[in-house]
């Protein structure tokens, strides 16, 4: 599952800022989302995603591709004057990036290590008091008793980020597919 937030918009201008295939867009029930596009969900080159707010944040649920994990690119231009922040979860990795302006600050991937290491700056000094409250020890490079994923996951909430789960399976959502890179 690879999920972008952005705080301060719309869930249409995250899809826009993503390079949504205008045509595509529309507000589908779950049974009409399956339909249309349910053939291409494991497809990693068609683009299938679905959108939708929480709070204060836009959120992207990318079916069937990984376009702001592949990169930092794209996390960068969807970050453009606001914060990004992007969550994948898969069989194995989990990752964590964190993007303000158009900049990456901060990244985690529990992929990449299995120290909790800020692989873009070295050390994740910006979230360290957050993941200390949560039993991590940044100096030592230990995810504590959460695991990558849970503290991960708790580094959002701690943002202010949220999402309903009727959202993902049962409520009406935006959907579209992006055009290709």
């Amino acid at each position: 599952m690879s999920l972008t937030f952005v705080k301060g918009i719309t869930a249409l201008q995250l899809l826009e800022r993503m390079g949504v295939d205008a045509a595509t867009v529309a507000v589908r029930d779950q049974e009409a989302f399956h339909d249309e596009f349910g053939s291409l969900l494991f497809d990693m080159d068609a683009y299938v995603v679905s959108a939708g707010r929480w709070g204060d944040w836009a959120w992207v649920w990318e079916h069937s591709s990984w376009r702001c994990v592949e990169g930092t690119q794209l996390l960068c231009d969807v970050s453009a004057g606001t914060v990004a922040v992007v969550l994948h979860f898969s069989g194995g990795p989990a990752e964590f990036r964190y993007a303000e302006d158009g900049r990456l600050l901060s990244a985690f991937s529990w992929e990449a290590t299995t120290e909790l290491t800020d692989l873009v700056g070295g050390t994740p000094s910006r979230f360290d008091s957050e993941l200390r409250k949560h039993g991590a020890d940044p100096v030592a490079g230990d995810y504590g008793p959460l695991g990558p994923r849970e503290l991960y996951l708790r580094l959002a909430e701690g943002l202010g980020i949220g999402l309903a789960l009727d959202d993902l399976v049962t409520e009406p959502v935006l959907s579209a597919q992006l055009t290709p890179p």
